[in-house]
């Protein structure tokens, strides 16, 4: 007798909990009610979703209606005991919907250089706690940031960014990739003007005032911030004046008061 459709898509997602399971398939998973919601009413690619037993015989609106629109949109929906989605939560308590979805690659430059006006880009390089990232992308999408560049070790996929992310990953372009370089030179190429952020020896952040629409406000890794030989190619430094005995913000902090006060200037 073949395995439960649910028990085979519960083994899918444990995989994509790892990198390599990531990478391989090209797919990522999402968790919660909340995700879902802002998933489908941003068109996320989503390829299969499981739902709890709990989740199925809820009677609470919401929930419903979440059912409703996947149903709607003929996905596939495999319902599964509520104990597995348990473990598969971790006992996070919000494990009664997952989904799969593909990882999205926007590599038409339209998407990123279309919008008229000040346009901001926010560069993750090497953050290397996924929680982190997931609020930077979310602190990106309220500063009304036009995209999520990911560098490095940045994951936006990890299922703990995704979560974090609280659905802004859905609302946002991200690319991710793997060379400094490669962002640098098509930050060049279209006229955009980066930012390093430092936490010393900068511009003042209330006296940088942009000089072209487009920039790129670039935010380096919790421990050891950018690199001095990538700041240096970058266009200009800002730091974020704190009182004395402070040396630095979280990276998210520091990602919505810079990316707040740039977009502002």
């Amino acid at each position: 007798m073949s395995a439960p459709a649910w028990r085979l898509l519960a083994e899918h997602l444990k995989r994509l909990a790892i990198p390599r399971g990531r990478k391989e398939t090209g797919m990522f998973s999402l968790e919660g009610t909340r995700s879902m919601e802002r998933a489908l009413r941003n068109d996320a690619p989503i390829e299969e979703v499981l739902i709890s037993e709990r989740f199925r015989n809820s009677r609470i609106t919401r929930e419903q209606e979440v059912i409703q629109e996947i149903l709607e949109r003929g996905l596939p929906l495999r319902v599964a005991p509520d104990e597995v989605l348990t473990e598969l939560a971790g006992g996070r308590g919000l494990g009664d919907v997952f989904a799969v979805m593909k990882i999205p690659d926007p590599d038409d430059q339209s998407v990123w250089f279309r919008k008229e006006g000040r346009t901001l880009w926010i560069v993750g390089w090497n953050l290397a706690d996924p929680g982190n990232t997931g609020a930077v992308i979310r602190s990106a999408l309220a500063s009304g940031a036009s995209g999520f560049v990911a560098v490095g070790n940045t994951d936006p996929w990890h299922p703990k960014s995704v979560r974090t992310s609280m659905g802004s990953l859905f609302a946002l372009p991200v690319k991710r990739m793997e060379d400094s370089n490669d962002w640098v030179d098509l930050c060049r190429q279209h006229q955009v003007e980066t930012y390093a952020t430092v936490c010393r020896d900068g511009e003042p952040l209330p006296q940088a005032t942009p000089t072209q629409k487009r920039i790129a406000l670039v935010m380096g890794s919790e421990a050891f911030g950018l690199p001095e030989d990538l700041a240096a190619q970058l266009d200009r430094r800002i730091t974020i004046p704190m009182p004395s005995g402070v040396d630095s913000y979280s990276v998210n902090a520091a990602t919505a008061v810079a990316a707040y006060a740039l977009m502002n200037a």
